[in-house]
């Protein structure tokens, strides 16, 4: 291999390495976040609104690389396909992080979070669901996996499902119990924040599929609702 054409392999190599340790943390910041809301932990709170400013830091710097990268390097074929990839991946995760921040100032206002354990169940269970979307479409993309990325959006059902329950007893929550209708009206925003997270996943594994295959897909499960 010519030895520019190694150099440039070297730093598109850097740059999946720099995403895929975003995504890491990410899924850090996810667990705790979670963790938080189930135990009022507003220490661990803060811990992950701090946790996001690495995340948005490693994200402008993979930015700066992208550009740079096309500036100097002019990829081709599947190396553009790659670059096009990480620009998409990047910008996800970096999202995926403002969500959970989200969830995070939500659990500063302790006053809001009331006593609810089967309600805090459901929530716990979306989130697991929406780590395993995230972490299933990293892996399939580290391995230009386009079988298992086709299969995350199986994975992503139980997190619309658990969605739009959540929404029906939140609301009849509120509608009984007056002085639960704030508290009720942002946990539904939590659910989605969940759900969206769910999405941003998928969305990664659509990218999957384009470095692999050159197609571009919108990944849909045949699930029933």
């Amino acid at each position: 291999m010519p030895k520019l054409r190694r150099h440039f392999r070297d730093r598109l190599a850097t740059l999946e390495d720099d995403v895929l340790g975003m995504g890491q943390r990410v899924l850090d910041m996810l667990s705790d976040v979670m963790a938080a809301l189930d135990d009022r932990d507003v220490a661990r709170a803060d811990q992950v609104i701090r946790a996001d400013d690495r995340v948005d830091e490693i994200f402008r710097g993979v930015q700066a690389e992208v550009l740079t990268t096309l500036a100097l390097e002019a990829p081709v074929a599947s190396e553009l396909r790659v670059v096009n990839a990480l620009i998409h991946v990047n910008l996800h995760l970096e999202r995926v992080g403002d969500l959970c921040v989200n969830t995070a100032l939500f659990v500063r206002q302790v006053e809001h979070l009331l006593d609810d354990p089967g309600l805090m169940a459901q929530f716990q269970e979306m989130g697991q669901h929406a780590g395993r979307v995230v972490a299933s479409s990293l892996e399939s993309f580290a391995r230009r996996d386009a079988e298992a990325a086709r299969a995350v959006a199986v994975l992503d059902d139980p997190i619309d499902r658990l969605n739009k329950g959540l929404f029906r007893r939140l609301v009849e929550l509120a509608a009984a119990d007056e002085e639960r209708l704030d508290w009720a009206m942002r946990m539904v925003l939590v659910a989605r924040y969940l759900e969206r997270i769910g999405d941003h996943g998928v969305d990664i594994a659509e990218q999957t599929i384009f470095v692999v295959t050159g197609e571009t897909v919108e990944l849909a499960s045949n699930s029933p609702p």
